[in-house]
């Protein structure tokens, strides 16, 4: 996608408090979801500790989602301390992207409600691929001029990684799908535990820079 010279840019400080208000409710509605079941007192802390027990599919579900969302909020968050300029274009993909992001705490109750089911499995992990595709091309678009304006150069690489972080981590959650649609659903439940440290390889701006050689 290339920017017009005659888009009209805007400073991106409502965009920036409006993406805030969507993760930070987004994020706390993870929570909601977690409800202990009412146990009968008189049957004593055995019967407590299984119900904690069964709760264990929702508290990783839990856990491993706001792992996800909060590191892409770290990756919003960096990639915006960079641009200082933003457009319409860059304001629908944002807004498509904090739609998605609204949709992450339904399919994760539904996902820890039917955690061994896999429709449930691949309606969650679609939204949370659709949402990292998104951030990518928040990243591949935004990280550029004119939106750089009056801010340093980004070091070499950077928007590579800011870009890579996020569609990496798409294509994963895809792949996890497409694994438990063939059968192997399990599997499918394993590979998304690489998502976290590739978004966090990429996606933290501490790898060492590139540079070209001649």
């Amino acid at each position: 996608m290339t920017v017009s010279e005659s888009s009209e840019l805007f400073e991106p400080s409502r965009l920036l408090a409006f993406s805030d208000g969507v993760f930070g409710v987004a994020i706390t509605l993870l929570v909601i979801d977690l409800r202990l079941p009412s146990t009968p007192t008189e049957n004593g802390d055995a019967v407590f500790l299984q119900a904690l027990w069964d709760m264990g599919p929702k508290l990783v579900v839990f856990a491993f989602t706001f792992i996800v969302v909060g590191m892409s909020w770290l990756g919003h968050h960096r990639k915006f301390s960079y641009i200082d300029k933003v457009d319409g274009r860059l304001l629908w993909i944002n807004l498509f992207y904090l739609m998605a992001l609204c949709l992450v705490p339904f399919v994760s109750s539904v996902l820890g409600e039917h955690s061994s089911d896999r429709f449930a499995f691949v309606l969650y992990v679609a939204v949370m691929a659709i949402a990292d595709l998104l951030s990518a091309s928040l990243s591949a678009y935004g990280l550029r001029k004119p939106f750089l304006a009056g801010q340093s150069a980004l070091r070499p690489g950077y928007r590579r990684d800011m870009t890579l972080s996020p569609l990496l981590a798409g294509v994963i959650f895809a792949m996890g799908a497409a694994i438990t649609l063939t059968g192997f659903v399990r599997l499918g439940h394993w590979v998304l535990i690489t998502i976290v440290p590739v978004m966090a390889f990429f996606g933290s701006g501490t790898r060492k820079p590139v540079t070209n050689q001649n």
